[in-house]
């Protein structure tokens, strides 16, 4: 996971400064736009440089809030520059700082060096409660991420066209989405809205709608937590999941291996040369290439366990996993597209509206 953009400070100080006319904005997003430059070229001491001059450009008092909101980006990137110059004590004092703000955000194995990996996860392991514990080769934080999550007060969604293009879509049925794509006005749309969240309402008898506010929360938190580039992170793979299945038991991820990439795989297998020696006697010759390194294949594997207690009732297994694959040229957390996986989502789909099957989510 990339952990901050440039866009997302640009927005964030917009927000805090409440005006684009500033040029004070643009000296500020091109300062941390150069530090992470810096950074990715190995510049690690003239990052830090670059960062101190964004840390005391956003001491105007008027830029308070700014500051206060690009906190935790800043701090980020002083511990990805600490770690990778080995001032690893340092490093793990400001990622504490970011993981305080973001503890589910996990690295992309591929983007990093090792000492910022290990300053991360150290960092990480030293804000874990007391006695927490996971499995092997695991680790934890979404679910406790989720429990601590408080969406920030929003409007009314609106029942515009776009509606239905949003994270929503998980959840509706082929019917459905046909019906919402005939629906020419508002007043349509907003009984369709209405009618829809109604249908799924698990417990009728009560004020509120308790599904729709958890769906909505998920997809509050995806967003947070998923976003790639400009895409919303509830319409990510992951965020599919999570909208669709809430958060799972646990969390392991590894670099890459030879045998997880069958075009690796192919092009590290022994293969036989037909050879002419000196004497002119032709011979063969059994050659196996140097396999690649997980670096050098530059890709991740995320598991997503899901365990009994956080499957649907229907679901006859006690364990589904879903895996996500990041690899250059192929894409970021790109959901396996496994039966079980599929079949669980496809379930998860349904529950909400009482519904027996139900196409995959697309």
């Amino acid at each position: 996971m990339r952990p901050f953009l440039s866009g997302a400070l640009v927005s964030l100080l917009l927000a805090a400064r409440g005006s684009a006319q500033d040029p004070r904005i643009a000296e500020l997003t091109d300062l941390f736009a150069k530090a992470k430059a810096q950074f990715r070229g190995g510049a690690y001491t003239e990052s830090l440089a670059t960062l101190q001059k964004l840390d005391a450009a956003l001491g105007a008092p008027d830029l308070a809030a700014a500051r206060e909101k690009t906190s935790a980006a800043m701090a980020f990137y002083r511990g990805a520059d600490l770690a990778a110059l080995g001032r690893g004590e340092e490093a793990r004092r400001e990622f504490r700082v970011y993981l305080e703000s973001a503890p589910a955000t996990r690295l992309d194995p591929s983007m990093y060096p090792k000492s910022v990996l290990d300053a991360f996860e150290a960092a990480r392991a030293e804000l874990a409660p007391p006695g927490s514990a996971a499995p092997s080769g695991a680790s934890v934080g979404l679910a406790e991420a989720y429990a601590a999550f408080r969406a920030a007060p929003a409007p009314a969604a609106s029942a515009d066209e776009t509606w239905g293009d949003g994270a929503v879509r998980f959840l509706m049925t082929k019917e459905e989405k046909a019906e919402w794509s005939r629906l020419t006005d508002s007043t349509a749309r907003a009984e369709f809205v209405a009618a829809f969240w109604q249908r799924r309402d698990r417990r009728p008898e009560t004020p509120g709608n308790e599904y729709r506010d958890e769906i909505e929360r998920r997809i509050g938190f995806a967003d947070v937590q998923f976003a790639q580039g400009e895409k919303k992170g509830s319409l990510t793979d992951r965020g599919m999941v999570f909208v669709l299945m809430g958060p799972p038991s646990y969390v392991a991820s590894r670099l890459l291996r030879i045998e997880d990439d069958p075009i690796q795989a192919a092009r590290s297998a022994p293969r036989t040369e037909v050879i002419m020696g000196p004497s002119g006697r032709v011979a063969t010759l059994t050659v196996t290439p140097q396999p690649m390194t997980a670096e050098k294949i530059q890709g991740s594997r995320e598991v997503w366990h899901y365990r009994r207690d956080r499957l649907p009732a229907s679901v006859a297994s006690n364990e589904v996993l879903f895996e996500f694959l990041t690899k250059d040229g192929y894409g970021t957390a790109v959901l396996q597209r496994e039966a079980a996986a599929l079949t669980t989502l496809e379930i998860a789909a349904g529950a909400g509206g009482g519904r027996t099957a139900a196409a995959p989510p697309q």
